[in-house]
């Protein structure tokens, strides 16, 4: 009785240790799969955080960009602002002085009684003043229209700056699947030098045609985007003409800026 007792026991051991053994192995492939799964989410997740700061960055460099423009153009409307409050103020200010002169010459021509000739020279100074004042507007208008015109002129590079810089980005990674792919037909030349069979062969020629047509279509992309950007690249890419018409004023001590 005490053999058949022990038998019993003995055979729940084996059959614990069986169980232990088939969860360790469940445990081992639970852990496994945990593991892979955990290191495709962090991939992923590299990635995603890859592809916003790629697009932050590019974000911040066309904020900076449009602040730089807009600086400009504040710079450019203070600079002509200030231009023409000195110019209205210089000439304000000899308006004064010579309505004063004449005003002290037609009194004393008056006490003296001398002809009337002063007074026609006061019109002539109004209507001189009159006409400068015109003249000052339509330059004051002209100077506007070409502020204008550097101000597009300015968004115009920008645009086409940030065209450029994207198909280049583009023609790097038509260029990366290009030598990826290549790299995989010569991986698959010596797979199909080294078949042991004509299935493993025609599998091999298989991948390789479509291979050929994912080359192909790198192909016609890589031609496609050189067509559209020019054939430039960051190496032979035109410079960037830096703008040289300045909005001009007269200088001089004339209230009129030389006009």
């Amino acid at each position: 009785m005490s053999r058949e007792n022990s038998a019993l026991i003995a055979l729940e051991e084996l059959k614990n240790l069986e169980a232990q053994r088939v969860q360790q192995v469940e445990d081992e492939v639970r852990a496994a799969e945990e593991a892979e799964r955990r290191a495709r989410e962090e991939a992923e997740r590299k990635r995603c955080e890859e592809e916003e700061r790629v697009r932050l960055e590019q974000e911040e460099r066309v904020r900076l960009e449009q602040e730089e423009r807009e600086r400009k153009e504040r710079e450019e409307r203070i600079r002509v602002a200030e231009t023409e409050a000195r110019s209205r103020a210089e000439q304000d200010a000899r308006l004064r002085e010579e309505q004063m002169r004449l005003d002290a010459q037609v009194k004393m021509a008056e006490r003296k009684k001398t002809p009337y000739w002063l007074y026609a020279t006061v019109a002539v100074l109004v209507v001189g003043l009159g006409v400068g004042g015109y003249v000052l507007l339509e330059k004051k208008k002209e100077n506007e229209k070409i502020a204008a015109e550097n101000v597009a002129k300015d968004s115009e590079l920008a645009l086409e700056k940030k065209a450029r810089e994207e198909a280049e980005a583009r023609a790097k990674e038509l260029e990366e699947e290009a030598e990826t792919l290549a790299a995989k037909q010569a991986d698959l030349a010596k797979q199909l030098a080294g078949a042991t069979s004509d299935a493993e062969a025609a599998k091999i020629r298989a991948e390789q045609e479509k291979l050929k047509e994912e080359q192909e279509s790198i192909t016609k992309k890589i031609s496609a985007n050189k067509k559209r950007t020019g054939g430039t690249t960051t190496e032979n890419k035109p410079a960037v003409k830096e703008r040289t018409d300045k909005i001009k004023l007269g200088g001089g001590d004339s209230p009129l800026g030389g006009l």
